[in-house]
């Protein structure tokens, strides 16, 4: 599944968060998934440090996910996949159980920051992530105006091994947003192109509109900086599964 697009940010898991409310929503979204060509999916549910326990999480979380791969199963969809989590910022992210958080079987975590604050501690909690063996994914930083206000913060997490994640709606829209990311695009600063999808019409996957209008052309030249993997819906972690459902919870 190298070569192949793979979502990396979704809120398709059923009842669990803000995205899809119930199981045949759910599977709308997979359908359409696989039909712009997606042979793999992360879930990657809410989480919130001060609203469930990690232990609580995980239980909704794999209760959601065998509703899905039972549906497609039934279905007789084949598609690749595993479980993460979208997990937002806490300086106590380092004391939790981050194996249960990160994309399973890799050192991928994915890590949303609230966009009302600048929030204290980032370089030092995610300096202790990273020294764990995890890789922050650093999630839609389009859309916090501390970042917008000063790009030195992203360029100093990325040198630091952080990687970028960008919104394919930010792109396809005319006005600031998409040409703020032509620019963090041009700086090496994005490294995954996803749709962040939570419902079929509301917040619809919208990466294969993106994807043509990657500056370069091309998603896999999304650009990388040194000594990561290029991903940008076109390669998948290390460790991703490659059959069919069920997928790993």
């Amino acid at each position: 599944m190298s070569n192949a697009l793979v979502e990396l940010h979704c809120h398709i898991l059923p009842g669990i968060d803000d995205g899809a409310k119930d199981l045949d929503m759910s599977m709308s979204l997979i359908r359409k998934e696989l039909q712009d060509g997606a042979a793999g999916i992360v879930f990657t549910p809410h989480f919130h440090y001060e609203r469930i326990s990690v232990e609580q999480f995980t239980a909704r979380r794999k209760a959601a996910f065998l509703q899905v791969s039972a549906a497609c199963k039934a279905e007789g969809l084949r598609l690749a996949g595993k479980m993460g989590a979208e997990v937002f910022y806490s300086t106590a992210l380092p004391s939790l159980d981050l194996r249960q958080l990160a994309f399973a079987g890799s050192n991928y975590i994915l890590i949303e920051f609230p966009t009302t604050m600048h929030p204290p501690g980032i370089d030092e909690t995610l300096y202790a992530i990273r020294a764990q063996g995890y890789t922050p994914i650093l999630a839609h930083v389009e859309r916090y105006p501390f970042v917008t206000e000063d790009p030195t913060l992203l360029y100093n997490w990325v040198c630091d091994g952080c990687l970028a994640q960008i919104n394919a709606t930010g792109l396809i829209r005319d006005g600031h947003t998409a040409k703020w990311l032509h620019k963090l695009i041009e700086w090496n600063l994005v490294h995954i192109l996803c749709s962040d999808c939570h419902h079929p019409v509301k917040r619809p996957q919208t990466w294969p509109r993106a994807l043509p209008i990657c500056p370069t052309g091309s998603p896999a030249a999304c650009s990388a900086t040194p000594s990561t993997s290029i991903l940008a819906t076109t390669c998948v972690p290390p460790g991703a599964d490659e059959a069919g459902l069920p997928l790993r919870a």
